[in-house]
């Protein structure tokens, strides 16, 4: 990313920092992560145009940057928390992106019944556990659409307690996939056509779709 959008990013990342919606990381590994998460959506979902949600996107992290380095894609960019999503807010025009960004301030149970499978891509980051994650995504996707968090580099011990094959299948879910590099991920398809059954929240914390 050279002049202008450089120049843009580097402001982004500032006021990121000043809202708290930035941790210790510098702006490159941030960028260098959300190309890790591009080649990943790519790989499962092709090259083509698609709808992709980020899942507790804070002022845009991964979803801003998605978006800027794939033009063939609409994003919106879901958070709770107001004065990261104004953060947001203001650098989509900024950055040239305002035809395909959308930015959401609110809780994602809440806007679920909206938006009920409007999206082929969910991505996450830091959103929440595993199940409860997994249990909000799912109405969000379309029948074949995918879910791509990334995680921690555990073993496949850990990983597949983390993501087991008997819960991912309760909630429609294929088999996880994990992807290994600079960073890690998995990706999890949606594979019942039948719409899900979408629990009250409260209910997902209570009792979740499986211990971890």
């Amino acid at each position: 990313m050279e002049g202008l959008a450089q120049g843009v990013l580097d402001e982004w990342y500032a006021k990121g920092k000043l809202v708290g919606g930035i941790g210790s990381d510098p702006l490159e590994r941030i960028v260098a992560h959300a190309r890790n998460y591009r080649a990943v959506i790519r790989e499962l979902a092709g090259d083509g145009e698609l709808s992709l949600l980020d899942l507790g996107s804070g002022v845009g992290i991964p979803g801003l940057l998605l978006a800027l380095d794939s033009p063939l894609w609409r994003v919106t960019l879901l958070d709770s928390m107001s004065r990261r999503s104004k953060v947001a807010e203001e650098f989509v025009p900024k950055l040239g992106l305002g035809a395909r960004v959308e930015v959401i301030n609110g809780r994602a149970e809440e806007l679920l019944p909206k938006h009920a499978g409007d999206f082929e891509v969910v991505v996450a980051r830091c959103f929440g556990p595993p199940p409860l994650l997994a249990e909000l995504s799912v109405g969000f996707l379309r029948p074949g659409g995918i879910l791509v968090v990334s995680e921690p580099p555990n073993s496949e011990e850990v990983r597949n307690a983390r993501w087991p094959i008997g819960g991912l299948r309760q909630l429609g879910y294929g088999k996880a996939r994990f992807f290994d590099g600079d960073f890690h991920f998995v990706g999890i398809r949606r594979e019942k056509a039948t719409p899900a059954k979408i629990r009250a929240y409260a209910r997902m914390i209570k009792s979740p779709a499986w211990k971890v």
